[in-house]
């Protein structure tokens, strides 16, 4: 009781650390590059203009995706639930972040064994998968790869996004979808607003299914893996009306 009580504790104060510092950094630049403009100091007043739109569009969208996990944690978010084939809607979205893989020269492949119906929010959905997809390609080096696995499994499905990126050391996998929070800030890019992860265990939740992260460690690349029951179980707390 001790123990998960001070860890707890450790998280709340993690949080209101790396919450202060993300939204500490747009705003330091907002108020300096508008005092700058103030005061006569910038040479190219459209850059330090698109700074400060690039910083205030950053705060909006931390905003609305605090808002969104706020509701989606106290349950007043509808889920608007379809019969789906997962297999098309992941091979839609591979295709639409194919241009960004491309890119960075990493290679995307999707593994599927065919038609997986199930009933989900399929828009909610594609907003977990592209999340994973997108953090994956954004970790992983020039030259790796992403395989993302679907298959049928104790009657639901799976699905497996395995990168070759940086990995995640043991000690932080359990504390990968807490908002805010950042592994290692040094060790490589950003993670976007920090939310993205936590709104999608809430919606995974929601469906009555599991996420986890797994990861030999660093420099041995990320799995998260996402579990869904073929239908999802119609209680009061899976689907509730906004008031």
């Amino acid at each position: 009781m001790t123990h998960e009580v001070q860890s707890t504790q450790q998280s709340q104060r993690d949080f209101l650390a790396n919450v202060s510092h993300d939204l500490k950094t747009p705003l330091t630049s907002i108020q300096g590059y508008s005092q700058a403009i103030i005061d006569g100091a910038v040479r190219e007043p459209a850059v330090a203009a698109e700074v400060i739109y690039s910083e205030a569009g950053r705060l909006t969208r931390m905003v609305s995706e605090l808002t969104d996990l706020a509701r989606l944690q106290a349950g007043h978010v509808a889920l608007h639930l379809d019969r789906i084939d997962l297999s098309s809607l992941v091979g839609a979205l591979s295709q639409r972040l194919e241009v960004v893989a491309q890119k960075k020269q990493v290679q995307l492949n999707v593994i599927t064994p065919g038609r997986l119906i199930v009933t989900v929010d399929g828009d909610r959905l594609a907003q977990v998968i592209t999340n994973l997809i997108s953090n994956a390609i954004n970790f992983t080096p020039e030259g790796g790869h992403i395989d993302i696995g679907l298959r049928a499994l104790d009657n639901g499905v799976e699905i497996a996004v395995r990168d070759s990126g940086i990995g995640i050391p043991a000690a932080e996998l359990s504390r990968v979808f807490e908002r805010f929070y950042q592994v290692d800030k040094a060790r490589g890019p950003r993670r976007g607003t920090g939310l993205g992860l936590a709104i999608a265990k809430e919606i995974i939740t929601a469906h009555g299914g599991r996420i986890h992260a797994e990861s030999a460690g660093e420099g041995h690349g990320t799995t998260f893996v996402v579990w869904l029951p073929i239908t999802p179980p119609t209680t009061p707390q899976l689907v509730k009306a906004q008031p």
